[in-house]
């Protein structure tokens, strides 16, 4: 055996000394598993109702169980109207005609009357400052000195006036299923916030806070706005039978705050799909 075979021999044991350490079938190194997206239909469909409720419960407070907005709404009402008219014809037989009285200037002393309709006390006092402008600009105009004590008469006259439109007996029957309505209402906002507390805490835990809030605010947004359709056009019916006045004043105050719903609910739709684009960005990015 001559050297280059020699060299040939020690290289081909030296090889096979260094593979005779490897092992055979080595072992995979297990591979972890990805993390999918899990969709959670159920949980935003219980958002939607969340928003539902809330936007209905709160929007009925501020609005239709608002003495100040109520009063601004009866104001421009067939209700606001007669009391307007009467300090107007008050006037006139103490020298001042014009109609300066006018149902902005009402307004104020309508949120007392309103207040009595709700069931609750006012502690506010009442800024007479407009209506004496009011007069007293009016009797300039006419050359007539606006005396201390024909504002005290007026004011007083808008306070009786006001009082007797809120306290006959058909206002009295409304008052009192207005009032358990108002009731309902509350009962119903604490319930959902509480609830709401709840499915936030759990949709944290779940880590689903965005990906639910985007379509409960969409579809919640919608059923709100469905809802207050449905009750806008079939708010007559739904009034329970009284004087024409009384019906009148309680449909254009219903109305009028579930306009305000409906409005609210569009702002959700519009929120809710932006919510669920800009999720949907970031999860693909």
């Amino acid at each position: 055996m001559n050297e280059l075979e020699v060299v040939l021999v020690s290289e081909n044991s030296r090889m096979a000394r260094y593979h005779s350490d490897e092992p055979e079938n080595p072992r995979q190194q297990p591979q972890e598993p990805q993390q999918t997206y899990q969709r959670r239909p159920a949980l935003a469909r219980w958002v939607a109702i969340l928003v539902m409720l809330f936007t209905l419960s709160i929007g009925l407070k501020v609005t239709v169980f608002n003495a100040n907005y109520t009063a601004g709404v009866v104001s421009r009402s067939d209700v606001g109207q007669k009391v307007v008219n009467q300090l107007n014809n008050e006037l006139e037989s103490l020298g001042v005609s014009g109609n300066p009285v006018t149902s902005g200037i009402v307004q104020p002393y309508l949120a007392q009357g309103v207040a009595q309709l709700y069931g609750e006390t006012s502690t506010t006092t009442i800024d007479n400052t407009e209506l004496t402008n009011a007069i007293s600009t009016q009797a300039q105009t006419m050359g007539v000195t606006a005396t201390a004590g024909m504002t005290t008469a007026l004011v007083k006259e808008a306070k009786k006036v006001v009082q007797a439109a809120f306290s006959t007996s058909a206002m009295s029957q409304a008052s009192a299923k207005i009032q358990k309505a108002k009731t309902l209402d509350f009962w119903l906002m604490i319930a959902t916030v509480l609830l709401a507390i709840v499915t936030v805490i759990y949709a944290f835990s779940v880590h689903h806070v965005m990906a639910s809030l985007g379509p409960g605010l969409a579809v919640g947004g919608l059923l709100t706005g469905v809802i207050g359709a449905v009750g806008y056009y079939l708010l007559p019916s739904l009034v329970p039978t009284s004087t024409a006045t009384v019906t009148s004043m309680i449909t254009t105050v219903g109305r009028s705050g579930i306009g305000v719903i409906i409005f609210a609910g569009v702002a959700e739709i519009v929120l809710g799909l932006l919510v669920m684009l800009g999720h949907r960005t970031f999860r693909t990015n």
